[in-house]
């Protein structure tokens, strides 16, 4: 648990946080909803000498939409990305998966910056957002700056935020009208557990039902979410065969570092991404055939499908 020495700061501005945190170094941590970050004090896998309490600070919360993106505050919860009818209007497959963290108690205070910064190899948010070519926005001393989501993770629970940084909310560019997407997370132990991997994709089709664009992303199964942009543009101009999905599938689960924890051995992982990546492309595929007849893919089915998991810790 934390020591009664523990400081403990509610600045009301990005520039007072910005300040407490330059003064502490790296002793300092930020807390938005603090579901993580509770639970790795609980455990004593980390000792801070301050926490910096961000959730006071007007501003960094709610979802707008700024020309040809959406942007979600840092302090924005889970629960209002699943729900806002802007991103359920434009990026459906996003609320679905905010929609599949946890449980409502925890997407209510688990917040999108936490999530993000938290850096959880597990998390299903970071996954879908990459595939999606987020960029996070932070403040720092020298002014605010955008990273792009794939430098944004660096390794098991390390960003490319500085100690002095605060991520103060994350761009997500909208998609084409015509793109299918979807996001598939596989879970091997409880519906209250978090995904042993978590596929996410992006497919546009050109005229003749051949791939214009491809994204493919993997989560929970190796140190950061990956996407090999190689691969993705090699399927370019191609018909998304069954040959060609599983060839797509077998070198993502060859390049792919695995790892072992409870949820499966490094082998394991890597079986389950070579069927997963495939199931999620065919899944994006779908929806865009079914934009492209006229209705809304999965826009219209936001229903929270369930391919064998129902949560995951939030931050």
């Amino acid at each position: 648990m934390a020591t009664a020495s523990l400081a403990f700061f509610q600045p009301r501005t990005v520039d007072e946080a910005l300040g407490v945190l330059d003064s502490y170094g790296e002793g300092a941590k930020v807390v938005a909803g603090g579901t993580a970050l509770t639970i790795m004090l609980r455990q004593q896998l980390i000792d801070p000498e301050a926490l910096v309490s961000i959730g006071g600070i007007g501003g960094l919360d709610g979802i707008e939409q700024a020309g040809d993106a959406l942007v979600l505050g840092a302090l924005t919860t889970h629960r209002q990305v699943e729900l806002s009818p802007l991103v359920r209007r434009h990026l459906p497959t996003l609320a679905e998966t905010f929609g599949k963290v946890a449980n409502v108690r925890v997407r209510n205070a688990a917040t999108v910056g936490g999530v993000m910064a938290e850096s959880d190899y597990a998390s299903d948010p970071p996954t879908v957002l990459l595939a999606l070519d987020a960029e996070v926005e932070a403040r720092g001393p020298d002014g605010a700056r955008t990273i792009p989501a794939g430098e944004f993770f660096v390794a098991f629970y390390e960003t490319a935020l500085a100690h002095n940084e605060i991520l103060t909310g994350v761009r997500v560019p909208l998609p084409p009208r015509d793109a299918g997407t979807s996001y598939i997370k596989y879970v091997t132990r409880s519906s209250e557990d978090r995904p042993c991997v978590g596929i996410a994709a992006l497919v546009r089709l050109d005229g003749a039902d051949r791939c214009a664009e491809l994204r493919v992303a993997v989560g929970a199964a190796a140190e950061i979410p990956e996407r090999l942009p190689e691969v993705e543009a090699s399927a370019a101009g191609e018909e998304l065969s069954e040959d060609l999905l599983r060839s797509v599938a077998d070198r993502y689960a060859g390049a792919i570092d695995t790892l072992d924890d409870m949820r499966g051995s490094a082998w394991y992982r890597t079986e389950m991404v070579r069927v997963w990546v495939r199931r999620a492309i065919e899944r994006a595929r779908d929806d865009a055939l079914a934009r492209r007849a006229g209705g809304d893919g999965n826009r219209d089915n936001l229903s929270n499908r369930n391919d064998g998991d129902n949560g995951s810790r939030a931050s």
